[in-house]
């Protein structure tokens, strides 16, 4: 949530004057949870726009989509393959 203080920062110019900076905040976008890697999710997953789009557009449509990366999900199948 934008309280004042969070969303006002302070910035001095470099002409040497303070101006009042709104920061935008925006949810971490999600991590891989094997790897510790950020997930490459849409645009959609920003909190303004995640209540418009439906669930399967904010994920991938795959085994783990959303929860795991790709490269983490393709180590893990191919060792899974390998090991039968």
């Amino acid at each position: 949530m934008l309280t004042r203080s969070r969303a006002n920062r302070k910035v001095k110019t470099p002409g040497g004057r303070l101006v009042i900076h709104r920061q935008k905040y925006y949810s971490s976008g999600g991590v891989c949870a094997i790897s510790g890697n950020k997930l490459a999710l849409s645009k959609k997953t920003k909190p303004g726009l995640s209540r418009q789009a439906s669930r399967s557009s904010k994920r991938p449509n795959r085994p783990y989509g959303g929860m795991v990366s790709s490269k983490a999900l393709r180590r893990g199948i191919t060792r899974q393959v390998r090991d039968l």
